[in-house]
């Protein structure tokens, strides 16, 4: 660890519990809400939720500038004299929309679990749930953006990510270095946040620089959880982090095959998980079958050509294998996931 990556976890802590503590009091507040008047009940609640939620996301904002400020100073960076207007980051969602008509998100996803035949107290539950998330969603994309607007006035044109201790296997893909110029790529309640740095050369210890960097700061236990079993041993086997974690969009269990990859190592049938991700003739995948002389196809409604032999999920080639890593490693280079 260093200075600078002590003083970035410590202001991605700060910005975390602010999110966590607006979206218990939106639910305290929420909860006041009579299921059987849900309209009534938030013409009522709605201007203290909203109150709430904006006064959070200029909090948020106004924990830029210190945070800048150390940085530049642990830093020894040369920086130019911009100012933030913490105020301007209140009232807006990510997206553009009015935090208040956002929020009302939590009455329409109430009504849509009431009707779908879930019980009103669980329904009612599910539109909590909704609510908190997009409460947290509110305040940190807010305070990440008053960070990389201000990072951005001062000068930085780069940051590296600050990967949150437990992160998901899709923001541990993205760790490592980028530029302001980009959208901060999030998921809902995503927990990171961004370091401004000069150069790729200034990423301290302590703030991973690359996906790989962040999987072997972890434990095996972590690993195996973070990234699945086997993604993990695909990971240790050399494959490509972004590309495990990214299979998983398109993931699929082929129809229509029993028994016709065998059985594992332990007896059990091989299942026969493949993936649509990079199998078009565009992707990494789709681009070695091309290579290797492979077939295309392209379906209704498909934009580019797809594969015809199915790109394999790590799982599967993993089970083929039966523990033998050389052959393990040749699948996972063959399917696209090893260099």
């Amino acid at each position: 660890m260093s200075l600078l990556s002590d003083i970035a976890l410590e202001h991605q802590a700060r910005r975390i519990r602010l999110a966590q503590v607006t979206a218990n009091r939106a639910r305290a507040v929420w909860g006041r809400a009579d299921v059987s008047a849900l309209d009534a009940s938030w013409s009522l609640l709605a201007p203290t939720l909203t109150a709430q939620v904006v006064a959070s996301q200029v909090t948020a904002a106004r924990q830029s500038a210190p945070y800048l400020r150390q940085v530049a100073e642990v830093a020894g960076d040369s920086v130019d004299r911009a100012v933030l207007n913490p105020s301007e980051f209140g009232g807006w969602m990510s997206d553009g929309r009015e935090v208040g008509p956002a929020l009302f998100g939590a009455v329409t996803t109430t009504k849509k679990a009431i009707g779908a035949g879930m019980a009103p107290r669980l329904a009612f539950e599910s539109g909590a749930a909704f609510l908190a998330t997009l409460v947290k969603a509110a305040v940190s994309d807010m305070g990440r953006a008053a960070d990389a607007t201000l990072a951005t006035g001062k000068g930085y044109t780069r940051y590296v990510r600050v990967v949150n201790p437990g992160a998901c296997s899709r923001c541990a893909i993205l760790a490592g270095s980028d530029r302001y110029s980009k959208p901060f790529l999030r998921h809902p309640a995503c927990k990171c946040t961004s370091l401004p740095i000069k150069d790729v050369s200034d990423i301290p210890k302590g703030v991973f620089a690359s996906p790989e960097e962040y999987f072997e700061s972890l434990p095996k236990a972590e690993q195996d959880r973070v990234f699945g079993k086997a993604g993990a041993q695909s990971i240790r086997l050399g494959a490509d982090p972004i590309g495990v974690v990214n299979a998983r969009r398109g993931a699929y269990m082929r129809p229509g095959i029993r028994n016709e990859l065998g059985f594992d190592a332990n007896g059990k049938p091989i299942r026969a998980f493949m993936t649509t991700d990079g199998a078009t003739i565009r992707g990494s995948y789709g681009r070695q079958e091309a290579a290797r002389g492979g077939a295309f196809t392209k379906g209704a409604g498909d934009r580019y050509r797809r594969t015809v032999n199915p790109r394999m999920m790590p799982e599967t080639i993993l089970q083929i294998a039966r523990g033998d890593e050389v052959l393990a490693k040749a699948l996972l280079r063959q399917y696209g996931y090893l260099r």
